[in-house]
């Protein structure tokens, strides 16, 4: 069901905002004398004919102007504005100011070219409104696109993101049940929590920072069991001003690096490791990942989806507010993420 409208976005909230304001800056000037109702109930009515041969103007004749059909548009609008400045002068002749015209000394076609001004610049001012609300609308309507471009790209990406991480699991879990089968019911257990907060977090955009820095302690934990005696595994985490539980964070955004980390840093011709430092202060984080460089011998095919999806990810939720530097250098790989998750908005 379409969205209702809210009152105050409506369009003739505006004209009447806008007219309200042209009869007071109009009638300013006599508020400080006293007036009567029938001299306040006349200036209306000459504005209200004055607005209105301006709205008949913006439903009749500038769609001539939209439609490039030029010569139409300025025939007709110069005779739509002869047209409503003779009714003005004949409204303010014979109704609202009579006693004026009977002077000697007046001048009517003066006074014919005075409200040809007045038109004009009620249909430029109403045209001026007209033109900013519908871009304003526009725009409204384009950022609203998007943002729901953006959340089904996201939860594309999770969609994703999610089988591709117990895919690694499960090989990893393959691994172990091959070389210590049994060792194999303490992974499981294990891989079932891992399971389960993925699960529990499967639809939700954002997670608690402190939660998902867990999942990955826990992740890590794992591949000690799996492979800690071949890889030197080293772990830190900083969080001086103990905040973390304070912030969000999109799921799977860490966790994608710190798997990469593990899956291509085998080597069995040099020394195999994995670090991986955290550092969280002020609402900033800041993640470095080192590993070795796999041997060409022990490259196995890569979808390459992991980072592809974090890439996406950073740049449609985090844009402007974040730092990836993947560097290799000589047989080491580095990975360096600074995230400012202050400036995310979690509504």
């Amino acid at each position: 069901m379409a969205k209702a409208e809210k009152w105050y976005k409506k369009r003739y909230f505006d004209e009447i905002i806008f007219f309200s304001a042209i009869f007071i800056l109009t009638m300013l000037p006599d508020f400080i004398k006293p007036v009567s109702m029938m001299y306040l109930v006349k200036n209306l009515v000459f504005l209200v004919l004055l607005y209105g041969q301006a709205i008949l103007h913006r439903y009749f004749i500038f769609p001539f102007l939209m439609n490039r059909q030029y010569l139409r548009y300025f025939v007709s609008g110069i005779l739509f504005i002869v047209l409503g400045a003779g009714l003005l002068l004949a409204v303010d002749y014979y109704w609202v100011d009579p006693d004026y015209y009977r002077a000697a000394d007046v001048i009517l076609f003066k006074d014919f070219l005075y409200n040809v001004v007045l038109c004009s610049i009620s249909i430029a001012a109403f045209l001026s409104l007209f033109l900013i609300r519908n871009y304003s609308k526009e725009l409204e309507k384009k950022n609203k696109a998007q943002l729901m471009l953006s959340e089904m790209n996201i939860k594309y990406l999770h969609a994703q993101l999610n089988p591709h991480f117990f895919f690694n699991m499960l090989n990893n879990l393959y691994g172990v049940s091959l070389a210590e089968p049994s060792r194999t019911p303490e992974l499981i257990l294990k891989l079932s929590d891992l399971m389960r907060y993925q699960l529990e977090n499967v639809n939700k955009n954002i997670v608690n920072l402190k939660e998902e820095l867990s999942f990955i302690r826990n992740y890590i934990a794992m591949e000690k069991e799996r492979v800690g005696k071949r890889c030197l595994i080293e772990y830190n985490f900083e969080d001086k001003k103990m905040e973390a539980h304070n912030y969000q964070i999109a799921p799977l955004v860490l966790i994608t690096l710190v798997e990469n980390a593990f899956k291509h840093s085998l080597t069995t011709e040099r020394e195999w490791f994995v670090k991986i430092v955290i550092q969280f202060e002020n609402g900033v984080l800041r993640m470095s990942v080192h590993n070795s460089m796999q041997d060409q011998s022990l490259k196995t095919s890569s979808t390459g989806i992991g980072l592809l999806n974090i890439r996406k990810r950073l740049e449609l939720l985090y844009s402007g507010h974040y730092m990836l530097d993947i560097i290799e250098e000589g047989e080491e790989y580095q990975t360096n993420l600074v995230l400012s998750l202050k400036h995310y908005n979690y509504e």
